[in-house]
């Protein structure tokens, strides 16, 4: 089984996963997403790969509930932009472009974990980088468990004086393609 992943941001984001020729459009609204194919074959794969992208979803189901899952709510509530801690130092301008043209802040549900009592960004920096942009204070979050590897890159963010959303980088594509792959050989991922 070969699957394919493709992201198009607008006023609610489209997850659209591609399983042997069988397309699946994820339409995010909140915690929900309505699933629209042609061939319901892979339809319970492509929901767990959804599920695993976006664990805040709890609903999936087709627009006539052809397709209905459930799966239990995980709590989520808003905390303000700038108390967020990033474990990332740079972002990719390209994709903070096309996410900012189509932000819709209440779609917006990021992982966070509590780290030495600090609230710790998991993932979603260009989507809390584009909210800040556009002077949104406040943001969805859930709680998620954190790899080993997210307090060493606590601390080398805090080294490298980002504390906040808007003190990372943002670099073009190229230079944040390079900069990217050379920090995941130094870490050997």
């Amino acid at each position: 089984m070969k699957a394919s992943i493709d992201n198009i941001f607008g006023k609610n984001e489209k997850i659209i996963i591609t399983i042997d020729n069988n397309k699946y459009e994820f339409i995010i609204n909140k915690q929900e997403a309505i699933v629209e194919f042609l061939d319901n074959k892979y339809i319970i794969d492509a929901t767990k790969i959804v599920k695993n992208m976006y664990p805040h979803i709890y609903k999936f189901h087709s627009k006539d509930n052809s397709y209905y899952e459930e799966f239990d709510q995980v709590y989520s509530f808003k905390l303000p932009i700038n108390i967020i801690q990033p474990s990332k130092f740079f972002l990719n301008k390209d994709l903070i472009l096309k996410i900012d043209e189509n932000i819709n802040p209440d779609n917006i549900y990021l992982p966070v974990s509590i780290i030495n009592d600090e609230y710790v960004l998991l993932d979603g920096h260009h989507r809390l980088y584009a909210l800040n942009q556009n002077y949104i204070k406040m943001v969805n979050v859930y709680i998620k468990e954190y790899s080993k590897e997210i307090p060493d890159y606590v601390y080398i963010a805090k080294e490298g004086n980002i504390k906040n959303i808007s003190q990372l980088h943002v670099l073009e594509k190229d230079e944040y393609e390079k900069y990217w792959n050379e920090f995941l050989k130094q870490f050997e991922f």
